[in-house]
């Protein structure tokens, strides 16, 4: 879905048929699987590991754009991006994360990090849809437990 729908797009901006909404709390859905709540944010692995340990980390309520939270919920939603960057950094070994907030086909606020190897193009755009990684149930398992143990550890 994009805003080239616009009813469908207004619909989602209201928060009245946004897919983040009607499925970011459950454990398992059928793009991500539930890692942990954390302050102001719901993380999430996402089924397609086009870069291992790639999550997502979506605002618990609806927003379309970060001006829309107030200070204490962006700072709190910022911290909460920084400590699972840090997790993700820890249980992968990136070099360095990035940081995408899009939008452009759910309009719900959410970060999505991007774990970077030694291997990887530094020039390259990432495209999470060019390279549908699935991996056994096991993996999955493996990575959500990681990363949740190591941000229970992480004090921001």
């Amino acid at each position: 879905m994009s805003w080239k729908n616009p009813e469908k797009w207004q619909s989602m901006i209201q928060g009245t048929d946004c897919p983040f909404c009607n499925d970011i709390h459950v454990e398992v859905n059928q793009f991500s699987f539930k890692i942990t709540e954390l302050k102001q944010s719901i993380v999430r692995l996402p089924r397609n590991q086009f870069m291992r340990g790639y999550v997502i980390v979506a605002l618990k309520r609806h927003a379309n754009e970060l001006f829309e939270l107030s200070r204490k919920e962006l700072t709190e939603y910022s911290e909460d991006i920084a400590a699972t960057a840090k997790a993700v950094k820890t249980v992968t070994g990136a070099i360095k994360i990035n940081y995408g907030v899009y939008g452009n086909l759910c309009p719900h606020v959410h970060c999505h990090i991007f774990p970077q190897q030694i291997e990887n193009d530094p020039h390259a755009p990432l495209l999470s849809d060019s390279n549908a990684v699935q991996l056994a149930d096991e993996e999955y398992r493996t990575i959500i437990e990681s990363i949740r143990s190591t941000l229970n550890q992480i004090k921001m």
